[in-house]
């Protein structure tokens, strides 16, 4: 996660009006090494706001590893049932370029947000190729995010391409190659950013 990808998250959820239990699960979340040294404005800008609001966070992930809390697989058809109407906030970023079946995925998300909830996906949408373990390539505007949802059951509340303007997202790599090493730090110059499309909204069901 871009660090200027949290600042958006944290605004926009700090708007958020939940009824009943607060209940959020961060899918794919890692480890808590990741969440709070490698990427600690995870942490920061968006785990420990939700925890000072009275939200309980469930971490997720495939893999049992520190700071998890629940072994869960998102693409996993059983996961609907599994889970289902749980979780008041459902946190899915930058994980939809990574799955095979994109609206399985969608369809899982939409089933363990209980009636009133909120869902919030952030997924590049000018970023390179990156494998873990595969990239589909899905690179969306917000509103292709939005319409692999039911219409009629969704409510969008915020929605944004965040260009990322940190040139420390840009670094220069060795390489063989004159100057290919370079390529970030001379796109980033030349005024071609990564960005992230993001979208906040909220279940009717």
């Amino acid at each position: 996660m871009f660090k200027q990808e949290a600042y958006w998250i944290r605004e926009a959820l700090s708007g958020i009006n939940a009824s009943g239990q607060k209940k959020a699960a961060n899918l794919g979340s890692s480890t808590l090494q990741f969440r709070t040294t490698v990427q600690p404005h995870i942490q920061e800008q968006l785990i420990a706001p939700l925890e000072r609001n009275g939200w309980q966070v469930c971490h997720m992930d495939m893999k049992a590893e520190d700071g998890v809390d629940v072994i869960a697989d998102v693409s996993d058809p059983g996961m609907a049932t599994r889970f289902k109407d749980q979780f008041t906030l459902t946190i899915c970023t930058n994980m939809l370029e990574h799955v095979a079946d994109i609206g399985l995925v969608a369809r899982n998300l939409m089933s363990i947000t209980a009636d009133g909830g909120y869902i919030l996906i952030s997924v590049p949408y000018r970023y390179r190729i990156h494998h873990d373990p595969i990239d589909n390539g899905f690179r969306p505007t917000p509103g292709e995010i939005l319409a692999l949802f039911p219409s009629a059951q969704i409510t969008c509340v915020a929605k944004a391409i965040i260009s990322i303007t940190d040139p420390f997202y840009y670094g220069i790599k060795k390489s063989r190659f004159p100057l290919w090493g370079y390529r970030e730090r001379i796109a980033f110059f030349l005024g071609k950013r990564h960005k992230v499309s993001g979208v906040l909204f909220r279940v009717k069901k």
